[in-house]
């Protein structure tokens, strides 16, 4: 089975047919049709004489007859979204690396953002501060000066546990620090 590739159109797109997210959103015959739609549209034949035919109505309706956000896909695109699409074990398997894919893209765009001068460490790195016998916090100076310029507080790191690394920046310039750390289970 081929995963869905971010850069590429899904299946879905290809046979332009909406993304459910169930396997039972969509009828065998909607993709059935779907998928004689999508060759016809992109059959090397027959997509010259019905691209003529939408240009001419788009330049009569709008005046503006180039059209660059239409997708081309090959008979082989169209058949294996098909076939994918149409076999209810292979469509939950995709649907699966679909939905994996979508949120590893959604946390990749939230978590890229540029840092000056990160440094990557591990909490074993830090200098533990277990004066507050209700909290820790470990530290880190930073070479701007501060003694305490890097600073991770016990909260922080419970509410990061799933990740296992914290972002951290320096309180006195602009530097950070990005934290990686394991959590025990107490089991």
């Amino acid at each position: 089975m081929t995963k869905p590739a971010s850069s590429r159109a899904d299946f879905y797109q290809i046979l332009s047919v909406p993304f459910m997210g169930t396997s039972t959103g969509l009828s065998k015959q909607t993709i059935k049709l779907a998928y004689h739609k999508a060759l016809l549209k992109h059959h090397p034949d027959k997509a010259s004489a019905i691209a003529q035919e939408s240009v001419l109505s788009r330049a009569t309706s709008n005046g503006n007859g180039a059209d660059g956000n239409e997708s081309r896909y090959t008979i082989d695109e169209i058949t294996t979204a098909y076939k994918t699409l149409s076999d209810p074990a292979l469509r939950a398997e995709y649907d699966l690396a679909l939905r994996l894919d979508r949120v590893k893209l959604a946390e990749r765009e939230k978590t890229d953002v540029f840092h000056t001068g990160l440094e990557v460490v591990d909490l074993e790195d830090l200098t533990c501060d277990d004066s507050d016998e209700e909290s820790f916090c470990w530290y880190r100076g930073c070479r701007c000066g501060d003694d305490r310029g890097f600073l991770v507080t016990e909260d922080e790191l419970e509410r990061e546990a799933e990740h296992g690394e914290i972002i951290v920046g320096c309180r006195g310039c602009s530097l950070w620090l990005k934290v990686l750390f394991a959590v025990e289970d107490d089991g």
